[in-house]
C-alpha cells in the first residue's frame, strides 16, 4: 500500500474512527488522541498488514486497542457523553436519537461496541468479530443482549 493510497483510506475512516473512540472515551481530547495515535501506529506497522482488503477492520483493531490503553492509563471509567452527530432539522427525529443514543451509551462497554461497530459503523459480522478478536457467534450474543437491554431500557422511556 503507498503513502497516497495509506491516506485515501484513512480519511475515508476518520468520522467512524471517531465514533468508534467516542463508545470507549470519555474526553473529546482523548478520542482526538486515541484517533491521532491510532494512525501513527498503523503507519509504522503497515508493512504487517498481510491482506490489504482487511485494512479497515485492522486499523479499527489498532484503535480499539489504543482506547484501551490510554482508558487503562488514565484509570477512569469510561462515561457516558455525547457523540456529536448531525442531525436532521426535524425535532421529534433529533429526539429520537438522542434517546436512542442515550440508551446505547447505557450499555455495558462490551455490548456498546459491538453495536457501534455493527449497527452505526456497518461493518460485517465477520469483520465486527476479526476488530473485537472474538468469535462471529460471540459478536451474535453481545448484540442479541444488547437488543434486549436496549429494548427495555427505551420502553421506560416512552
Amino acid at each position: 500500500m503507498t503513502e497516497f493510497e495509506f491516506e485515501q483510506q484513512v480519511t475515508a475512516l476518520t468520522q467512524q474512527m471517531y465514533r468508534v473512540s467516542a463508545s470507549l472515551l470519555r474526553s473529546p481530547q482523548d478520542r482526538q488522541d486515541a484517533v491521532q495515535e491510532c494512525v501513527w501506529k498503523a503507519w509504522r506497522k503497515l508493512p504487517q498488514l498481510r491482506d490489504e482488503s482487511l485494512f479497515k477492520a485492522w486499523i479499527m483493531r489498532i484503535l480499539v486497542n489504543e482506547c484501551k490503553r490510554m482508558h487503562r492509563a488514565h484509570w477512569r471509567e469510561v462515561a457516558v457523553d455525547e457523540i456529536e452527530i448531525e442531525q436532521p432539522d426535524g425535532v421529534d427525529n433529533r429526539l429520537r436519537d438522542e434517546v436512542l443514543h442515550s440508551a446505547v451509551m447505557q450499555l455495558p462497554e462490551k455490548l456498546r461496541l459491538a453495536v457501534t461497530l455493527f449497527y452505526i459503523d456497518g461493518f460485517s459480522m465477520r469483520e465486527t468479530a476479526q476488530i473485537l478478536r472474538c468469535p462471529e457467534g460471540t459478536v451474535k450474543q453481545r448484540l442479541h443482549r444488547a437488543r434486549t437491554a436496549l429494548r427495555i431500557l427505551l420502553e421506560k422511556e416512552v
